[in-house]
């Protein structure tokens, strides 16, 4: 993975509102900017730490060179330099060399063949940093309870679900804003009546995503600038999401996404995905990891051929079926596939509150963000965090008191550790037998940081390993890192 150098000298934790623009010579406003660049607009950093080169146009009463300027706080960042011309009503250019950085004022101007400088306009709040696509179902469009949310910052913009950039702030997934047949004509009465609040100025009650908790902690731990592009809608299969529906645009949930992604500027930094939910029983699940490799593939074909992607195992569920034998096949399914997928990785739910019966709460969708963050500054900024604790190997000890099992994890940031009582762990005579009541002492050995040794009352001579089995268990073991164990099973014990 290629580590993308931070310059710290060109970013500045202003707005633009702060920036002393007054120029006395400047002739009246008749360019027009219509393409390409707009207010509030991330440009993603190439390897240079500098835009991608951005076509950009509109009309204009006089022929002659187009020039443009950086500023920045208080003085130019970059001077006037010639980009493109201007003929017959009107412009282009390219816009390159814009530093890593911001928020900036993109100003142009029209210079005759006298050299007179007859026509200027600026595009304010212009970011150049990194920018994520949010996908998948209900968890990543965010469900959390609108209470304590991460605060707006001006370092951190969205590109809407209505094709429109602005500063992020919660709820920033609102279906009934989009012009797209998948999102809105799929919207539910409580959406609409959210969408109405949201416009009215008046809190949602539920609203809160992990989109902005991850962009805050990039933006504290780097400095870089992040965009956020707005793509999840709850209660989507990964059927819904399929990549051959492209051509659909609008019409589908990967189409829809590819457009936003093409109208936001067509780079991106890499992706970030929680959805399985809605895939978690019988018929879909069996097809889930193909599935995800498919949409992998495809994002990466679309994307960028080493496009990173970032996906939240699914968590719990509090219901009253006891069978949730597919619920599990899909989080074992995740883990599975996690290196197959790379570059990126996997961050685990299981140990975080809700808001309600399915939904990350507020509080653990700022973990999932700040998890997700560790991963990210590992795979392209040299950080030291692991993804955690992942299961090495299970084996059958005997001690004074009986029969215990002692399972070792690779991937643990210092040590593992647990609020309370570790707990979390299970075991079966089958794979999918009953769990057994035979486990009444879970410990984290001082002496070995990265194991935890499971107390058997009888340990059977067949028997299967869980974590987090079923629909709502209570898991807490996670490392010093707060890298969590995630969900597995069922692993034969040797």
């Amino acid at each position: 993975m290629v580590i993308y150098p931070f310059k710290q000298q060109h970013i500045f934790n202003i707005t633009l509102f702060t920036l002393i623009l007054i120029d006395l010579s400047i002739p009246a406003f008749a360019i027009t900017v219509d393409k390409g660049l707009v207010n509030y607009q991330v440009l993603q950093a190439n390897l240079e730490d500098k835009n991608f080169p951005v076509e950009v146009s509109g009309t204009c009463e006089t022929n002659g060179k187009i020039e443009m300027r950086i500023l920045g706080l208080a003085y130019e960042i970059a001077p006037w330099k010639e980009i493109g011309s201007a003929q017959n009503g009107q412009w282009t250019a390219t816009l390159t060399d814009i530093p890593l950085g911001g928020p900036y004022a993109i100003e142009f101007q029209i210079k005759d063949a006298s050299g007179e400088t007859k026509e200027k306009t600026s595009i304010h709040d212009v970011l150049v940093g990194d920018i994520w696509i949010l996908a998948g179902q209900s968890n990543m469009q965010g469900v959390g309870n609108m209470e304590n949310v991460t605060e707006p910052h001006p370092l951190v913009h969205l590109y809407s679900m209505s094709y429109q950039w602005r500063i992020a702030k919660e709820p920033i997934h609102v279906l009934a804003e989009s012009p797209d047949p998948i999102h809105y004509t799929r919207i539910f009465k409580d959406e609409q009546e959210r969408a109405q609040k949201i416009k009215e100025g008046i809190n949602a009650r539920k609203g809160a995503g992990l989109g902005i908790p991850f962009a805050v902690e990039m933006v504290k731990r780097t400095g870089r600038p992040i965009g956020l592009i707005a793509s999840a809608h709850g209660g989507t299969s990964m059927e819904q999401w399929d990549p051959a529906l492209k051509d659909k645009g609008g019409e589908s949930l990967y189409g829809s996404m590819y457009k936003q992604v093409q109208s936001a500027g067509g780079k991106v930094r890499g992706i970030l995905w929680y959805q399985g939910e809605s895939d978690a029983s019988k018929d879909p699940q069996p097809l889930y990891k193909e599935r995800m490799r498919k949409l992998v593939k495809a994002f990466r074909d679309d994307l960028g051929a080493d496009l990173p992607f970032y996906y939240v195992q699914i968590g719990r569920f509090v219901m009253d079926n006891p069978d949730a034998t597919y619920w599990n096949k899909l989080q074992n399914d995740q883990v599975e596939l996690e290196k197959e997928l790379a570059p990126g990785g996997m961050v685990v739910s299981i140990d975080l509150s809700l808001d309600d019966l399915i939904h990350a709460g507020t509080e653990g969708l700022k973990i999932l963000g700040y998890r997700l963050a560790n991963l990210v500054e590992r795979d392209m900024f040299g950080g030291k965090i692991s993804a955690g604790p992942r299961i090495e190997k299970v084996e059958r000890l005997s001690s004074p008191y009986g029969p215990q099992v002692k399972v070792t994890f690779s991937g643990v940031n210092g040590k593992l550790t647990s609020a309370g009582k570790p707990s979390g762990f299970s075991i079966s005579i089958a794979e999918e037998a009953p769990n057994l009541p035979c486990i009444y002492k879970i410990t984290l050995p001082e002496n070995e940081p990265n194991a935890v040794l499971l107390w058997i009352t009888k340990m059977p001579e067949q028997a299967f390993l869980w974590y987090g089995r079923g629909f709502d268990p209570y898991c807490n073991i996670v490392d010093e890192a707060n890298m969590a164990v995630p969900v597995f099973g069922p692993i034969p014990i040797p």
